[in-house]
């Protein structure tokens, strides 16, 4: 009994040392708390966790470390030494993560400035492509206007030169219609121009042409192809003498003669009228044989169907 008493003697002495050591050894450590916050805090934030990987698992380490050390009950030294580490690479991905924020801002805002700069050069290279191809279309119309006034210009020329030739021309066939009329001996009367043939081209009481009547008609010929807008009334005449039947007739057959040299020589009988006028219009007195013989005659009157 004696032993007993002494043997739990013995062990009070242990057992108080035991539970004077449990009692010194904390439950938590602020330090180690305010390390998992921040760490919780970095692990939260998507850019710290992206930017700062090993930063953060060296924390997550750290606070792993410290946790140990606090349970096992080593001193706080240590325990603290290992929320700091925590803390700091905890800190480190922060800031790791605020500097990729403002980095990306940066490239956000350069890619928005490059953006607008685009759209702006965009704007400038659409307004002169426009102006480039206003000033192209006023060119083209001012080339297309040149053209027309040349062109206007070259027609007004050409209607300049197509009236002289006309007028030459004119003035060409007007002289040379005078000519020929001159040559036919032709006088301008109120009926048109009027040639004469005598009755020397007839034999006497007749009405076939003598053969020197032919270069007169030939002549007549020609001026009539060279003038196709030209017709002829071809009138018989005679004098006084004999009946008005027999003057008709005869002036009418010898009208038709000439009509008939014509005609056999190409010219168009729609061109041509022949009219027989007897003794009507005489052109001397009938008392005198040369009167009578100037009223013997075939006039031919030269007109224009214009």
């Amino acid at each position: 009994m004696i032993a007993t008493r002494f043997g739990r003697l013995a062990l009070a002495p242990a057992a108080a040392v035991l539970l004077a050591a449990c009692a010194t050894v904390p439950a938590t450590s602020p330090a180690l708390d305010e390390a998992r916050a921040l760490y919780d805090r970095a692990a939260g934030d998507a850019d710290a966790a992206r930017s700062a990987p090993l930063e953060l698992r060296s924390a997550q380490q750290a606070l792993t470390q410290g946790e140990a050390a606090l349970k096992s009950g080593e001193d706080m030294a240590t325990v603290e030494h290992y929320a700091y580490l925590a803390r700091q690479r905890s800190a480190t991905a922060l800031q790791a993560g605020e500097t990729a924020k403002a980095e990306q801002a940066v490239a956000a805002s350069a890619s928005e400035r490059n953006r607008i700069l685009m759209q702006a050069r965009s704007r400038e290279a659409e307004q002169a492509l426009l102006r480039a191809e206003q000033e192209r279309a006023a060119s083209e119309r001012a080339r297309m206007q040149a053209q027309a006034s040349s062109a206007d210009a070259e027609a007004a020329r050409k209607a300049v030169e197509a009236q002289l030739a006309a007028a030459q021309a004119a003035e060409a066939k007007a002289g040379r219609l005078q000519r020929q009329l001159t040559e036919l001996e032709a006088k301008q009367t109120e009926r048109g121009m009027v040639l004469t043939l005598g009755d020397v081209l007839f034999d006497s009481g007749q009405a076939e042409l003598k053969a020197g009547a032919f270069s007169t008609i030939d002549r007549l010929v020609t001026f009539m192809r060279e003038n196709p807008e030209r017709t002829l009334v071809v009138e018989g005449y005679t004098d006084s003498v004999g009946s008005d039947a027999y003057n008709l007739s005869l002036s009418q057959r010898r009208a038709d003669a000439v009509r008939a040299a014509l005609l056999a020589r190409g010219i168009d009988g729609s061109r041509i009228t022949a009219s027989g006028m007897g003794k009507a219009n005489p052109v001397a007195g009938n008392d005198t044989a040369a009167g009578r013989q100037r009223n013997r005659r075939v006039e031919i009157v030269i007109s224009s169907t214009g």
